[in-house]
């Protein structure tokens, strides 16, 4: 039968499943157990998780991952970063699939399993798999992933209204006693008063510092095309807003993103400060003064124009 077969050849099921299927799915279209096995030993076919098989070569999307597996473990849940990256959230790359299941069960290829308490609310269907919803993956990752990455996540989903400081004060008491609660409470202490990372806490400290008042954290600002974002820090009644750019390096996109949105905002009449992570380290006294210099000229402004 292999013979009469083409070389990229896979079952019809796969087309549903992201382009994986398992050796029991190919017999059930019609290839003998030996014929399977000759594909797998040739690496025509490859294993990419647990019992799932896909042609060799096949890129593997979200979609794809979820199902794969689901197909070895029908009965679990994907979580974590697995299930992060089917809701298109920003987490790092990861191998391995990460699957809630009912019971013990040994790590497979590319597969581990994971013992947690879920409710009925906390799962959706993609395609055939289960996986944890957009809010509990959010509360699940930031307790997992590494502290940098959790960072991310957490400004992302606040500043996208994905979640609220609310739901993470909600989230610790839900998940006392469990792995990764100590990181998601400290989440919700650093996130209490609207600085969403390390550069944004530093800022206020030195706003706080030179008893400056008048300012929100994390405020949305529009215009008149709709929503421009959430600036770091505003000063609503001189239209100043405040940027910090952290210490990481976001990429060209992220570069010209910021170029846009701060063009926005000087179009719709805020002035803007931008500090760097540098800045607010090695340089707060300057950073300081200008930020009261800018005061002192737009408050002289508004005075003018009262």
């Amino acid at each position: 039968m292999t013979s009469r077969l083409p070389r990229n050849w896979s079952p019809q099921v796969a087309r549903a499943q992201g382009g994986v299927f398992t050796a029991r799915q190919a017999i059930l279209e019609g290839m003998t157990a030996a014929q399977v096995r000759r594909r797998r030993d040739t690496g025509i076919w490859r294993r990419v998780a647990g019992s799932a098989l896909a042609l060799d070569g096949t890129e593997l999307d979200a979609w794809a991952r979820v199902h794969a597996a689901w197909l070895t473990w029908p009965d679990g849940v994907a979580c974590l970063t697995t299930a992060a990256t089917a809701h298109r959230l920003p987490v790092p790359a990861d191998p391995v699939l990460h699957v809630v299941v009912p019971d013990h069960r040994r790590p497979r290829l590319n597969l581990q399993g994971h013992r947690v308490p879920l409710a009925s609310a906390d799962v959706v269907r993609i395609g055939q798999a289960q996986v944890t919803t957009h809010r509990r993956t959010i509360v699940d990752c930031l307790g997992w992933l590494p502290e940098a990455a959790a960072d991310g996540l957490v400004a992302w989903s606040l500043t996208r209204g994905h979640l609220t400081h609310a739901d993470l004060e909600a989230s610790v008491e839900a998940q006392r006693g469990r792995r990764g609660n100590p990181r998601r409470r400290r989440v919700v202490e650093e996130t209490r008063n609207g600085a969403l990372g390390p550069a944004e806490r530093r800022l206020h400290e030195l706003l706080r510092g030179a008893h400056l008042s008048g300012w929100c954290a994390n405020e949305r600002v529009v215009d008149g095309a709709g929503i421009i974002g959430r600036a770091d820090v505003l000063f609503p009644a001189e239209r100043l807003v405040i940027e910090v750019d952290g210490f990481e390096f976001h990429g060209r996109e992220k570069f010209q993103a910021d170029r846009d949105r701060q063009n926005r905002l000087v179009g719709a009449g805020y002035t803007v400060l931008r500090f760097t992570w540098s800045d607010l380290t090695r340089r707060p006294d300057a950073v300081v003064r200008q930020v009261v210099a800018a005061l002192t000229r737009l408050r002289a402004e508004v005075g003018r124009r009262g």
